[in-house]
């Protein structure tokens, strides 16, 4: 399987819009690495997860076709990480496609209902055909084409958010964003599935800040994070680690965490990363 990071920040993005802190003014002059984009991450080149505002620049910066992919993980329904509104151009009038198939999203109730009562226009284009919504349980593992995969429980304050355990041909990786420490019943599936992670990307929120790994992670609390999952079994010296989902608030930018990460094992994301497990 391959992860491509199409965005890597948080919801105000990196450099911040109306931010002038020390990390932000860092990035606007260094640039590179150092630009972030609300996060996303395609999975193969056919499956999405997260649909942000930033969806479209993904899709010209990385030669994307929207239309040639077979899914879109969702979640959970924060700005960042689902536009509904981006969902109107899937109609007949806007998009012309030489085979006519549905945009497909998976999410659980409250991404779905999200969607529903921001676009008034979601029903017709599900009556059309342009867009199937499919709903979807934590803990219940689903099928998408060569891929099985699962929603798990996630700690972040919004109603209902998982991240997924996504699977295919023996292989498999977690993408944990956005979330603090994994809630117990989290945990217990992994431990009780006896799944081997060949990548674990986790959200890395809070950066250099020490605080208490609820709702979202830093650098400190995802090396607690991995030590739980080497205990539990789930991951070995082989598992590639990854930082993902930066905010400015964190005190570092990518140029300041890459170093400092690497030391502990841990890659640190940045826009248009890819990665072949």
């Amino acid at each position: 399987m391959k992860i491509k990071y199409l965005g890597t920040a948080a919801a105000e993005g990196v450099p911040a819009p109306f931010c002038e802190c020390q990390v932000c003014e860092n990035a606007r002059q260094k640039g590179g690495r150092n630009i972030r984009t609300r996060s996303q991450a395609l999975i193969d080149d056919c499956m999405l997860i997260d649909l942000p505002a930033d969806t479209y620049m993904h899709t010209l910066r990385e030669n994307i076709k929207l239309c040639s992919l077979t899914a879109c993980l969702i979640t959970h329904p924060h700005c960042d990480h689902l536009c509904p509104n981006e969902l109107i151009f899937r109609s007949p009038v806007a998009a012309h496609m030489k085979q006519e198939k549905p945009f497909c999203i998976y999410g659980v109730d409250s991404t779905l209902e999200a969607i529903r009562q921001k676009g008034e226009f979601t029903a017709e284009l599900e009556r059309e055909g342009c867009l199937h919504m499919n709903r979807i349980e934590p803990f219940v593992p689903f099928e998408v084409g060569a891929y099985w995969i699962t929603a798990l429980k996630a700690d972040h304050w919004t109603q209902q958010p998982v991240f997924y355990l996504i699977e295919k041909d023996g292989q498999a990786m977690l993408y944990a964003h956005d979330t603090g420490f994994f809630p117990e019943e989290t945990i217990e599936y992994l431990k009780a599935v006896d799944v081997r992670l060949g990548l674990v990307s986790y959200d890395c929120t809070n950066v250099l800040l020490e605080w208490d790994n609820r709702h979202h992670m830093g650098l400190k609390g995802n090396e607690i994070m991995r030590d739980r999952l080497m205990e539990i079994g789930v991951i070995d010296s082989r598992t590639i680690h990854v930082l993902n989902h930066f905010s400015h608030n964190g005190g570092a930018g990518y140029d300041e965490l890459a170093p400092l990460a690497q030391e502990k094992g841990f890659t640190v994301s940045c826009d248009g990363l890819e990665i072949v497990l």
